[in-house]
């Protein structure tokens, strides 16, 4: 996506990301760029950019391409038969096509984005016709191995991506590519990949604790999306949380937001017990933002509120009077709230009236570590 368009999206301005879109010469990659807008910004005005770009398209292999960018986008929509009409399109267009080489390249060009769509068993399907394509052609033309390392890492990137044990099959096919052409390292490195995998699928929680005693911080986070469901979001607030007490405050926000968003919109989300726990952690080493956010989904009202009491006064022993009974005010258990509220008017021993431990005495918040 061109660098214009990324920082206008990540700025919310829709119509900078647009105009700068709109900017780019290659339809190709203004139908990538609008597509990302239209993820951000589902709106009726992008989607008719997009079908103006498409029809400015006439060579075949980019034509089928565009087509399925456009099924992309309309899943986007929730427009499913649309977008499969349009992914059926692509692959009649690319299957027309001469070469065997630029077919096989143009498949996987569909199959990256029917990854993208979530479509994983048609994109597999798609990306092994491609392979066998190219590898039959390998004989006849050097671009063909070309070809096929291109396409072999657009495999193992779409692999990276995927969030459940269909991976492996993606590992598996990339690996077999690499074997094909002698990247003998490559060929490796995916096949210790797809051991580890297997052995997080088989223990779970305790293969990702390994890693990270072993310093190995981004694969643990890598093989985090192969925890079953029930247990992944809590599994990733307690890595966010090792991350933040070994002074990993970006990463460690990173696997937090991602934590969230598995909340927010999966079917599984932790127990209050859980949150509590791992909300109460954060408190002891002088991190409130975090114990803020759990508790506000936390589904009991009265946990959540002795929740809610022990960060307003985290607040307050950090010097924050306005936040701490701003929040004190928002506590619902009526109780609750009048204790802490009482507690804050106090203000000196606003901690040890609560019971609850003094966080660390750094000059930053989170500068004394906790033993565990």
């Amino acid at each position: 996506m061109a660098e214009g368009v990324e920082r206008y999206l990540s700025k919310g301005d829709y119509k900078g990301a647009l105009r700068s879109a709109l900017g780019i010469d290659n339809p190709i990659k203004r139908l990538v760029a609008l597509t990302e807008i239209l993820t951000a910004f589902p709106r009726d005005e992008v989607l008719a950019n997009m079908l103006d770009t498409l029809e400015s398209i006439s060579a075949t292999p980019e034509r089928a391409l565009a087509y399925s960018l456009l099924g992309r986008a309309l899943y986007t929509l929730d427009r499913d038969r649309d977008a499969e009409a349009y992914f059926e399109k692509a692959i009649e267009l690319a299957n027309s096509i001469d070469s065997p080489r630029i077919r096989g390249e143009a498949l996987a060009g569909i199959a990256r984005n029917l990854v993208l769509s979530d479509r994983y068993k048609d994109a597999l399907r798609l990306f092994r016709e491609a392979v066998e394509l190219l590898q039959a052609s390998r004989g006849l033309s050097s671009a063909a191995t070309s070809s096929l390392i291109r396409i072999a890492r657009l495999i193992e990137k779409s692999a990276d991506e995927i969030p459940n044990q269909i991976a492996i099959e993606f590992y598996e096919l990339a690996r077999d590519v690499y074997t094909s052409i002698f990247f003998k390292l490559q060929a490796k490195h995916l096949e210790d990949k797809i051991e580890l995998i297997r052995d997080v699928l088989k223990r779970g929680k305790a293969a990702v604790e390994e890693l990270l005693e072993k310093g190995e911080v981004e694969l643990a986070i890598e093989m985090m999306r192969f925890l079953p469901l029930e247990s992944r979001a809590i599994s990733m607030l307690e890595l966010a949380y090792w991350l933040f007490l070994h002074e990993q405050p970006r990463l460690g926000r990173r696997v937090f937001d991602d934590a969230f968003e598995i909340i927010f919109v999966g079917k599984f989300r932790p127990t209050d017990v859980e949150l509590e726990r791992i909300a109460r952690r954060f408190l002891r080493i002088g991190f409130l933002e975090e114990p803020l956010i759990i508790a506000g989904v936390v589904r009991d009202d009265k946990k959540a509120s002795e929740l809610l009491g022990e960060i307003a006064l985290s607040y307050a022993r950090w010097g924050d009077k306005a936040k701490a009974r701003s929040i004190a005010e928002g506590i619902r258990d009526e109780s609750v709230k009048n204790r802490v509220l009482k507690a804050l008017e106090g203000e000196e021993d606003v901690g040890h009236e609560q019971g609850l431990p003094l966080t660390g005495g750094g000059e930053e918040r989170g500068a004394v570590p906790e033993d565990d």
